[in-house]
């Protein structure tokens, strides 16, 4: 099928970042809507706050598993079939989410959106490719600020629709604007050349993905059963077992998944790390807040008020991805990740030592997203210039695993805290958190987040390497 534009074509290079942006917009989207709504879902469906939590976290497990597999088929068979198969299968979890009749049925379809995170690293590994390398890390920019926009619009409009229709229909509303985005991938997108003489490496999945799901069975056993269970430690056995098998299949392997040089550079080290805490400092903070404005043991406000709250800190999300890609052309890297990181730890102060009222709560968020956009806009121009050009894909794939396993463990370890300190209040059908709660896994935000700040003065941008296509 013909394309709309040749590849050296400017309105090509403004049509990709456009659909892409768009793309990550909605993921965002779909995810973020779903937020003000999750107190009202734990009530319908009589559920508790750890097993509530993996709404949010069972589409950042599934984008943790398959992120890499999708990343290398897309190195070895072409970056356009295998972001047009994410786009699907996205499209398909989306269409059928409005009409979960239960908790899981609720969490399959969730796993099925999943997928569409998958577009991430295909996206900028297609940029790196088919861009002037001029222009790619405005571009990455850009569709790193679509990580706000989405929010923005999701946490907005969800909240409105919630408020007034209830929750299903943000999937109604959300099912046709996906499936037109795969139609325009079709046609806008050209397709990248493949790698040749390259394979999957089997057993690096199978056991990267063993491990993962272990990971996953202690934290939720955990938090239902509690740390004692004699499951537990089972699951932690076997989680390190795993993680070793994976290490030495990637050391065995022809053609591994991740390259074990790859991931011993230490830009590429810092930025996972600094990915993985933030991602999931970030999802602790999304879990949380609903239950701090809605629930009557904190505001006690409507499903609207959580947008309210939430939207100015999307919007400075949205706002600081671009500015971070041309402010990283301008003065590095390194700059950019401690503004970043000083941001996020400020705004995570503010959240535990502000009186949450929504004032301080809109404050306290305008500058923790500011620093998580930069922070993780910085990271993915990183690993971007810290790579070989045919790594771009599995090396922003396993940058974004990273990202998504720590997204995957923040609503869990947050509904952990949610169901530990807990009080019964009269017309709620499960007891809601206490202020200790609250108190609790913003103390450990705080912790995380100096830690951060620590990491990104690591940062060398002499150790960032622009690897130019072709050179």
């Amino acid at each position: 099928m013909k394309c709309l534009f040749d590849v050296g074509d400017p309105r090509y290079h403004l049509s990709v970042t456009a659909l892409l942006s768009a793309v990550v917009a909605m993921v965002m989207f779909t995810d973020a809507m779903l937020a003000p709504a999750l107190p009202a879902i734990q009530n319908e469906f009589g559920v508790s706050g750890v097993l509530n939590s993996w709404i949010l976290a069972v589409p950042l497990l599934v984008a943790a598993i398959i992120t890499p597999v999708i990343g290398k088929c897309g190195d070895l068979y072409g970056k356009k079939r295998m972001i047009l198969l994410s786009i699907a299968v996205y499209a398909a979890g989306v269409f059928v989410s409005g009409w979960a009749p239960n908790i899981w049925t609720l969490i399959l379809y969730r796993a099925a959106q999943g997928v569409g995170l998958g577009v991430l690293p295909l996206g900028y590994a297609l940029i790196r490719e088919q861009f002037p390398q001029e222009k790619v890390p405005v571009a990455i920019g850009t569709i790193a600020a679509m990580f706000g926009a989405g929010a923005f619009l999701g946490i907005f409009i969800g909240s409105w629709i919630i408020e007034h229709f209830g929750w299903r229909m943000t999937y109604h509303v959300a099912a046709p604007v996906v499936f037109l985005l795969l139609l325009a991938a079709i046609f806008i997108i050209i397709p990248s050349p493949r790698v040749q003489g390259a394979s999957i490496d089997r057993p690096g999945v199978v056991t990267l993905t063993l491990f993962l799901i272990f990971v996953v069975m202690a934290l939720t056993f955990g938090g239902q059963e509690g740390w004692t269970s004699p499951v537990v430690p089972a699951c932690v056995v076997l989680a390190v077992i795993f993680a070793f098998l994976f290490a030495r299949a990637e050391r065995r392997s022809p053609d591994p998944m991740v390259d074990p040089a790859m991931i011993r550079k230490a830009p590429v080290v810092i930025a996972m790390t600094i990915g993985f805490l933030v991602s999931m400092l970030t999802f602790m903070v999304i879990q949380t807040l609903p239950y701090l404005i809605e629930s009557p043991t904190g505001l006690g406000l409507s499903h609207f008020a959580v947008g309210l709250v939430m939207m100015p800190g999307a919007l400075a999300d949205m706002v600081c991805g671009p500015l971070t890609g041309a402010f990283i052309r301008r003065r590095g890297a390194r700059a950019a990740m401690l503004i970043g990181s000083v941001l996020f730890t400020g705004g995570a102060v503010c959240y535990l030592l502000l009186d949450p009222s929504m004032t301080n709560l809109v404050l306290a968020g305008v500058l923790l997203n500011a620093g998580m956009s930069i922070t993780l806009t910085s990271n993915t121009i990183i690993i971007v210039r810290s790579v070989r050009p045919e790594e771009t894909g599995i090396g922003s794939a396993v940058y974004h695993t990273a990202q998504n396993m720590g997204g995957m463990i923040g609503p869990v370890i947050a509904g952990f805290f949610i169901s530990l300190h807990v009080v019964s209040v009269p017309g709620w059908n499960t007891a809601v958190p206490t202020g200790e709660a609250f108190t609790s896994i913003f103390g450990l935000i705080v912790l995380l987040a100096v830690f951060v700040i620590f990491l990104a003065r690591q940062i060398r941008d002499s150790e960032v390497t622009v690897a130019v296509p072709g050179k």
